[in-house]
């Protein structure tokens, strides 16, 4: 396998956020909830996160209120994660065109 593979995709509209993707990577890495988003630049993927929780076991956010996320999965530059990102989307492309419309 050479490309990236959707293997599952939620759309969910809400804001900025078109879904969610389940990625099969060439390597055979699967990674789940994938986030799908359009912005002024056209729509990028963000590799999955989780909600920051305090000390005390409540969710924590941000000044404006918004929950803080922490990565589940990093890359070593944003060049490297932005090839991520155009992979997934080119998948998302061919699998779910409706993604997009």
């Amino acid at each position: 396998m050479t490309a990236f593979r959707i293997l599952d995709f939620r759309a969910l509209r809400k804001n900025s956020l078109l879904g969610f993707a389940k990625v099969e990577l060439p390597s055979g890495m699967i990674v789940a909830d994938v986030t799908v988003l359009s912005g002024e630049r056209g729509p990028w993927a963000s590799p999955p996160s989780k909600p920051m929780v305090g000390r005390d076991g409540v969710a924590m956010k941000d000044a404006n209120g918004k929950l803080r996320y922490s990565p589940i999965i990093e890359f070593t530059s944003k060049e490297i994660r932005d090839k991520f990102s155009e992979a997934v989307i080119a998948a998302i492309r061919e699998s779910h065109p409706e993604a997009f419309a």
